[in-house]
């Protein structure tokens, strides 16, 4: 849990009427955009009450508060409630993680502009439905080890592929609002240095002769990275690039760019002992989504529901 449980609220002066009735539960209008009224702002764009974006908007909350009341139901059926003493403790973790106390707690969140006892509300809320995913749902799941092994396999390419790459640069730097002939100059230039690498010349040298290279002071030393980790233009590029090997010249961030791969490092797999916890894990939230939504489809049909929204 953390500081930062708010509730949306609606920007937009609402006229409060009956959007549901989920058995014998009342849920209005005003529940809708206390819950995400900064959604359905967002979706309307400035739509009246009627328009179809908004109204579509709307529904998907609804949708959301339908499938908190027949949860809350079912914990109240189950005498899972929700006590004030949890609530405290809850409050008091929050407090504890974020490096204070209570009182100051109380503070920041009202500093927010949201209420306390909105606050508290909503975090009694989310309480309920940690309790009824761990106690009603989780039940429900079983994982095998050879969804576990399945899983590792799957993975295995992706370990493989974490590996790094010791990367070098010469950057031949020119302004954006350079002129098209300083510009070509600098682009000519790139490409002379890329044809003196193909005709041997050592990367070192062709360093040595570009002092106006930001990385030139370290031997065009950029630096050792994931992919992913560059500039899309240049990480394109790095990842395709053999060892050892000089780029094309890439325009690209204000200048023009030279990139040598200077060394490589194999990502490594773990033994599937050493990853068997994340993995279960991972497979354990996959089929809590599909098991509550599961749960959802048959309470929802078993229940009276009658939304007035529409």
């Amino acid at each position: 849990m953390i500081l930062g449980l708010l509730v949306g609220l609606a920007q937009a002066e609402i006229v409060d009427r009956v959007a549901a009735v989920v058995n014998k539960d009342v849920i209005t209008l005003s529940e809708i955009y206390e819950l995400g009224g900064e959604f359905v702002e967002e979706r309307a764009a400035g739509e009246g009450a009627l328009g179809p974006n908004r109204v579509a908007a709307e529904i998907e909350v609804l949708d959301a508060l339908i499938r908190r009341s027949l949860i809350d139901q079912e914990i109240d059926r189950l005498g899972l409630s929700v006590t004030g003493d949890e609530l405290d403790r809850a409050i008091d973790d929050i407090a504890r993680q974020n490096g204070m106390e209570r009182d100051a707690l109380i503070e920041e969140v009202e500093r927010t502009g949201l209420p306390y006892a909105a606050y508290r509300e909503e975090l009694g809320e989310n309480i309920k439905q940690m309790k009824f995913s761990q106690l009603v749902i989780q039940p429900r799941i079983s994982i095998g080890d050879d969804e576990i092994l399945s899983l590792y396999n799957q993975r295995t390419e992706q370990f493989a592929s974490d590996g790094t790459r010791g990367v070098d640069a010469i950057l031949l730097r020119f302004e954006t609002d350079a002129a098209p002939e300083e510009k070509a100059a600098i682009a000519l230039k790139g490409s002379e240095l890329k044809a003196r690498a193909d005709g041997g010349e050592s990367w070192s040298d062709l360093v040595a002769s570009t002092p106006e290279s930001p990385y030139s002071a370290g031997g065009g030393d950029m630096g050792t990275f994931t992919q992913g980790e560059l500039l899309p233009e240049l990480d394109e590029v790095v990842w395709r690039l053999p060892l050892d090997s000089v780029s094309d010249p890439i325009a690209a961030a204000g200048g023009i760019w030279l990139v040598h791969v200077r060394s490589e490092q194999a990502g490594e797999v773990p033994a599937l002992d050493a990853v068997r916890e994340d993995l279960h894990a991972e497979l354990l939230d996959q089929k809590l989504e599909q098991e509550l939504d599961l749960w959802y489809s048959q309470a929802r049909r078993r229940a009276a529901v009658d939304v007035k929204l529409e």
